[in-house]
Order: structure tokens, then sequence, then C-alpha cells
């Protein structure tokens, strides 16, 4: 026979117990708040707007403004690399929030395994050990009396038929013809994941709660802020090439496409330093307190974004050089010398950033390898 181990703890015990969840819920209260409130995307809808609304459109309407040529196509792929990267920022930035809030519940039923997605929050019920088998007695009457039992199955056949579908749908079968509302109720219980624990179990759940929403905190906070600084760092180079080819009714001149592809060549490096950056940061921190400063870079959860952005920083590089040799070229071009000492130039920081980002193995980790030992 297994003896429960709350049956034996003693007052001062019980006590701890219930402060300990006291605290919990205050610490995921914090967590929750920091997710909805300061990770909700908040400050990248804000910018967002600004960059890509008549800046973008003044810039692609100048490289679309006369013949289509090849030095233009390449401006324009440069350019919505450029937009596309802080979309896809807020994108997976949104993705994280969903994995934060909701994850699977796994259930072993009647037919089979039950899969349940529920919130990241479980509902509450008083421990089976706070009650004495009399009172226990008494709360079970409670909650199987009508008037409460309606407060999750209204007295009314629809909802009920609502209730029996879903249930339906996630055991892969028929709803017993029998079922009742007290059923029902159940049901909506392991929803919710609202399961009799006694107070011992209730702490270790809580405990592995929070292991689980910290760290989906520290991935979500590291991803909003490179989100940002992607954001602030594509919205100057925006600004920028709007700048050059602000107030042109005609066609552009070759110069001013020169500028922008000038322009786009140095948002490639801008962007690898600002992703990379926060990631650096932690290592350093780790560094002063000598741990092992690179593992921070092989964690793929952390570095997800990054090793993205800095692709994608790549390919508009690429499009973007294409773009200004071509101009070069051009018997149109003004100073094509001064153009492409600046363009091998951003080459150069380029380079400089890449290695910043993972040493000499920057070309392995562009193929997607990281390091396994």
């Amino acid at each position: 026979m297994t003896t429960d181990p709350s049956a034996a703890l003693t007052g001062d015990e019980r006590a701890a117990a219930r402060a300990f969840l006291q605290r919990s819920e205050v610490r995921l209260s914090t967590m929750h708040r920091v997710a909805s409130a300061l990770l909700s995307g908040a400050g990248i809808m804000v910018l967002l707007p600004t960059v890509e609304r008549d800046s973008v459109v003044s810039v692609v309407r100048a490289e679309l403004t006369g013949e289509l040529s090849f030095d233009r196509v390449a401006l324009l792929v440069a350019t919505f690399v450029s937009i596309a990267l802080p979309m896809a920022a807020l994108w997976l930035l949104v993705k994280e929030l969903t994995r934060f809030y909701f994850h699977g519940e796994h259930r072993d039923g009647a037919e089979g395994e039950e899969f349940l997605p529920r919130f990241t929050l479980t509902g509450l019920r008083l421990p089976l050990d706070e009650l004495t088998p009399e009172g226990h007695a008494r709360l079970q009457e409670r909650r199987e009396a009508p008037a409460y039992t309606q407060l999750l199955v209204p007295d009314n056949d629809r909802y009920r038929a609502r209730i029996d579908a879903q249930l339906a749908r996630y055991r892969e079968g028929e709803v017993p013809p029998t079922i009742t509302d007290r059923d029902r109720v159940d049901m909506l219980l392991e929803f919710a994941a609202s399961r009799e624990r006694r107070i011992l179990e209730e702490v270790v759940k809580v405990e592995y709660g929070m292991v689980r929403h910290v760290l989906r905190t520290q991935v979500l906070v590291l991803r909003y802020a490179k989100a940002l600084l992607v954001l602030v760092t594509t919205a100057g180079a925006t600004f920028a090439a709007s700048a050059v080819v602000q107030g042109r009714t005609a066609e552009p001149t070759t110069g001013q496409l020169q500028g922008v592809a000038l322009i786009l060549a140095w948002w490639a490096p801008a962007v690898v330093f600002a992703v990379t950056s926060p990631v650096h940061w932690l290592m350093r921190i780790l560094k002063r307190d000598a741990a092992g400063a690179r593992l921070v870079r092989e964690d793929r959860e952390i570095t997800h974004f990054e090793d993205i952005a800095v692709r994608c920083a790549l390919a508009g590089w690429l499009a973007a050089t294409a773009a200004a040799v071509a101009l070069a070229g051009d018997v149109g071009a003004r100073q094509p010398a001064t153009a492409m000492v600046l363009q091998a130039a951003s080459a150069v920081v380029l380079l400089g950033t890449l290695v910043r980002w993972d040493g000499a193995r920057f070309v392995i980790r562009l193929a997607g390898r990281h390091r396994t030992a």
C-alpha cells in the first residue's frame, strides 16, 4: 500500500507549501505581464508602419520608374529582403508568444492517448488533502449540484451538442449516448488541466511549470530585442534610401539608384551586427562569470532568428552588390570609382561582422550547421 507523503506533513510544512504556492502565483503573474505587455510586439507594431509606409513606397516607385533592367530588378530584390526581414521578425515573435501561452496536454483516455491543446496556466482546484474526508464529501456534493454544473454546462441542448462534438473530435470517436452533464463538466475540467491533486503534487506542478515559463520567457526577451534592433536598423536604411530618391517625379538618375544600392549594401552588415549583438552581450556577462560563454552561441532556441537574419542580410547584400556593379558600368554613372570603393568597403565590414558572429566557422554556420562539440 502506497503511503501519501502529504498525510505526514506537519502544520509548519503545510503552511510552507501554501506560502510557496502563493509566491508562485505572483511570479507566474509577473511573467505573463512581461509576455503580454513588454513582448506583445507593441514597440514593433508602432515602428513598423513608419518603415513600411511612405519611405518604402517612394523607394520602390523610383526603382520601378523607367525601363525594368537587371540593376533595377536586383535593387527590388534587395529592397524586398530589407522589408521582409522585420516582417519575419514580427512573425517569429508572435509564434513564440503562441508557444508561450499554449502547449499540448497529453493524457491516456479510455479510447487511447488524447491530445488536448490548452492554455499554459491550468485551472485550480482545492488540494485533496486540505479537507477532512467529510469536508471533501460535502465539496463533491456541491460540485455535482445542477446549480453549479450549469456554470460550465448550461441547460441548453445546443450547448451540450457543441461540447459533445468537441469531445468526439479529440477522442476520435462517438460520444456515448449515456453521457451526463456531470461527465461533460469532467471533460471541460480535463481540457483546462484542472485536476484534483494533493498539496505536494500542486507544489511539484508549479515548480515544473515555472521552469517552462522561465525558459520560454528568456527566448521571448531575446527575440524581441533582436526584432527591435533589426527594425530600427532597417528604418534607418529605408529613410536614407527614401531621402536619395525623394522629390523625383520623373525617372531617377543612375546616380540615385547607385546611392540606393550602396545604402542597401551597408544595411546588410549593420543588420548582422545588430541582430548578433544581444548574444554577444550575454557572452560578455558569462565571461565575467568564468562560464562557457561560447555555449550560448550554439543554443538553437536562442540563435534561431539571428541565423535567419544573417542569411537574409547576406542575400540582400549580394543583390545590392549586383545592382551596384551593373550601375557602375553605365556610362551615365557619376563617380563610379567612389561607388565601387564604398561597395568594397561594405564587403570588408560584412566579413568582419560575420567573423564576429561565429569566428572562422561562419561559413559552416551559414549552411545551417552548429557546433556539436
